[in-house]
């Protein structure tokens, strides 16, 4: 075998994880081993283990990938900033800021093409109206040694973006909601004390009202313990994942920005660890699912010897979002596993394994390794149960304001909420924090549900039952379910005036955060009274609305 790792069966252009996951499964079928592997595999226990075996079918047949190399480029930094200034003279802007991007990202440290890039960008900063930004790049071209020749111009834009910044309109958000300390939960670090967890054998963990809660109370704002962007990967904080045009390169990859200098300098703690193998990663095409639980293992280095002691919660001990443990203690569901879904993850964990471990210096002892793989495989399995996606408002091609994702997080206290197909609390965020917020009356002493993306407005109870059991197996036993409530369409209609006007539906569409506020103002005193009879379309009808708005006070990217 090369040592180095050499999938040597391509298909197409790009070796995908995807790719060698069928290599491995078709060289195992030519040589007549399925059924002796899959049985020999069953048998294993243990999440290491496991990762071992499939890690040495990997390499017996060369399929563990190459590292693709990721080095700055200062041609690639000038024929990007050429192309932005053709997108420029045509006034495609958006093309032009993304291109002087690429080409910031592109070029190596100490080279003037630094400035170019930044001045450049700067141009379509002031065109759009985001001086402050504009200003910022200003500032760092003239710090990168920007020709002398050409200051006056760089100059007499920054004299104008200052006068004109006190002028700017643009906001992108409503400030991040918070839970007033007297109203804290003194058991659970995110949230408020209109809730509380409970266990029991039917339910497992969950989330109960402590007192009637109103809709439009605010449930939880919580951080995610980790988490990562997924795209849009020139206009986010590879940190943060705040929308940012302008933004600063790592100085030793081409594959993250930051919003800031203190952003770049907070991620090196994980990033000098992905900073050589992400390109690599991304080529793979490995998904959320996968990266999220990978960033977790980096993060989490120096919690390694305390694995052990990690692996049970106590009754009556404070939950924390900001802590490893609750990660660490959500459901696998390792043993409702086939024998082909563990395989499929433990080689995907393998692949990540073995990028690590041939092309970073993360692991300084046999024993990292051992860890490593065990949670690695531990979290491919509580992701796809427990992570939550990050997403913010953006304009369609409409622009008609849509959700889009961005991101994924992992949200222990979140992940505590189970499913109804009907729930009481939505999710917004706010850069990477989620703000849970109930949209429905909630009664003391009942459970706080969540929805998984299966609504029984959209979906049919037979679909939505065989997906919640497909991706989180349980049979879902909602209050829809048990009375099959239909869809939105077929639901009853009730005579009522709640007070918003056509005009006010195509302002939410718009975007329009000043008609959200009014909406929300207007509705909060009055839905309760939509949810009898219970299910209506009004009801449903305004909780939609309820949601845009919610979403409209966080995460919006407007200008490009």
């Amino acid at each position: 075998m090369n040592g180095r790792g050499i999938c040597k069966e391509v298909f197409g252009t790009e070796i995908t994880n995807e790719i060698i996951y069928r290599n491995l499964l078709r060289h195992l079928a030519r040589t007549n081993r399925v059924a002796t592997i899959s049985e020999q595999f069953s048998r294993l226990k243990n999440n290491f283990v496991r990762v071992n075996f499939v890690y040495e079918l990997l390499a017996e047949y060369d399929l563990l990938p190459m590292l693709l190399p990721d080095r700055k480029d200062n041609g690639k930094a000038v024929d990007f900033r050429q192309l932005g200034n053709e997108m420029y003279k045509v006034k495609k802007n958006k093309e032009a800021r993304e291109l002087y991007t690429k080409s910031l990202v592109y070029c190596e440290k100490n080279s003037g093409n630094i400035s170019l890039a930044l001045a450049n960008r700067s141009a379509v900063l002031f065109e759009y109206g985001l001086y402050e930004e504009c200003l910022k790049d200003i500032k760092y071209a003239l710090e990168h040694d920007y020709p002398e020749k050409l200051r006056w111009k760089l100059e007499a834009r920054r004299e104008k973006a200052e006068k004109l910044k006190f002028k700017n309109t643009h906001s992108n958000a409503e400030p991040l909601p918070r839970i007033p300390r007297e109203l804290q939960s003194d058991l659970i670090e995110s949230a408020s004390n209109l809730v509380e967890i409970r266990n029991s054998n039917e339910l497992g963990r969950h989330v109960v009202a402590k007192r009637n809660i109103q809709v439009g109370e605010i449930l939880a704002v919580e951080k995610p313990f980790c988490h990562i962007l997924i795209n849009h990967f020139y206009d986010h904080c590879h940190e943060c994942l705040q929308v940012s045009y302008h933004s600063v390169s790592c100085g030793n990859c081409t594959q993250v920005l930051y919003c800031s200098e203190e952003c770049r300098d907070k991620a090196q703690y994980y990033h000098k660890y992905e900073c050589s193998i992400l390109k690599t990663l991304r080529n793979l095409q490995l998904n959320k699912l996968k990266m999220l639980p990978l960033k977790i293992c980096l993060v989490v280095k120096d919690m390694y010897h305390l694995i052990q002691d990690l692996n049970r919660m106590d009754i009556g001990e404070k939950y924390y979002s900001s802590r490893y443990k609750e990660i660490h203690n959500l459901m696998s569901n390792t043993e409702k596993r086939s024998v082909s879904d563990l395989f499929e993850r433990s080689a995907s964990t393998a692949v990540m394994y073995h990028l690590v471990k041939t092309y970073t210096h993360f692991f300084q002892k046999e024993e990292e390794e051992i860890i490593f793989k065990d949670i690695l495989l531990h979290h491919l399995q509580t992701a796809p149960s427990n992570f939550h996606e990050i997403s913010e408002i953006s304009a369609n091609t409409d622009q008609i304001y849509e959700l889009d994702e961005i991101g994924a997080g992992a949200y222990s206290f979140l992940s505590l909420f189970n499913h109804s197909c009907s729930p009481n609390v939505v999710r917004h965020c706010h850069g990477n924090v989620i703000v849970l917020r109930a949209i429905q009356t909630i009664k003391e002493g009942e459970q706080c549900n969540d929805n998984y993306g299966y609504h029984y407005a959209l979906m049919n109870k037979q679909d939505r039952k065989m997906k919640l059991k497909d991706q989180y197996y349980f049979d879902c036993n909602c209050e829809v379910c048990l009375h099959d409530w239909p869809s939105l369409r077929e639901l009853p209609v009730i005579e009522t005036d709640i007070g918003i006007e056509d005009q006010d539906f195509l302002l939410l569409q718009k975007g329009d955060l000043e008609c959200a506020k009014r909406i929300v103002q207007n509705i909060l005193p009055r839905i309760s009274e939509l949810e009898v009879p219970k299910p209506n379309r009004n009801h449903a009808e305004m909780q939609e609305v309820l949601k845009q708005c919610y979403a409209l006070f966080g995460n919006i990217r407007r200008t490009f």
